[in-house]
């Protein structure tokens, strides 16, 4: 399913009946991050899972699109307004839990709770072993070519890739679909490093 906002098309999975939970997720991962969790929810809740446009999304956003912590709260309260949600459980994970606690902070009007997994905080956005990203991207090349080696499977269970962010079942993650869209698609490479350009603690 799709909704579409002013800074371009959000696709979204949802699954179940009741009160509505939107789960959000980080940088890198796409709502399969969330494939485990929502199955144990959705008799209870109606689970709504968006791909944000944090460098694993499957359709890039509009080339002005302010991608930067504010505006990617903006996408997440559009997004809930969109849905016409009320009363909304906001979970975040990750980069997902910065923005989900600035999507609180400037618009709570649609939520009704928020829950946080591991996430970024605080001087914590992004977190140390992460920024060399942030530096990458002000070079979008050289953000392109840090990423390439994500390409193959043992580069991706580095701990400064996905080996200290997945516990549990590594081998079964799908990094490599989460690495896809960045590899293969330049504008979704122009808003991943737009993003990492806007992380600021």
């Amino acid at each position: 399913m799709t909704v579409t906002l002013p800074q371009g098309t959000i696709h979204y999975r949802e699954s179940g009946e009741g009160p509505p939970i939107v789960f959000v997720h980080g940088l890198l991962v796409d709502g399969r991050l969330w494939r485990k969790v929502t199955p144990l929810l959705e008799d209870n809740f109606r689970c709504i899972v968006p791909e944000l446009p944090l460098g694993s999304h499957p359709q890039p956003m509009n080339p002005d699109a302010d991608l930067s912590p504010p505006g990617l709260a903006r996408i997440v309260a559009g997004f809930l307004e969109a849905l016409d949600l009320e009363d909304v459980t906001l979970v975040g994970n990750d980069t997902g839990g910065a923005i989900s606690q600035i999507t609180a902070a400037n618009h709570p009007e649609r939520i009704g709770r928020l829950v946080l997994t591991n996430c970024d905080a605080f001087e914590n956005f992004l977190p140390p072993a992460f920024r060399p990203m942030q530096w990458a991207a002000r070079v979008p090349p050289v953000l392109n070519g840090l990423l390439q080696g994500m390409r193959l499977a043992p580069m991706r269970r580095l701990p400064i890739a996905y080996g200290w962010l997945i516990k549990r079942d590594l081998a079964s993650a799908p990094t490599r679909e989460w690495v896809d869209p960045f590899l293969s698609d330049r504008d979704i490479r122009r808003d991943t490093a737009k993003v990492l350009r806007g992380i600021n603690p």
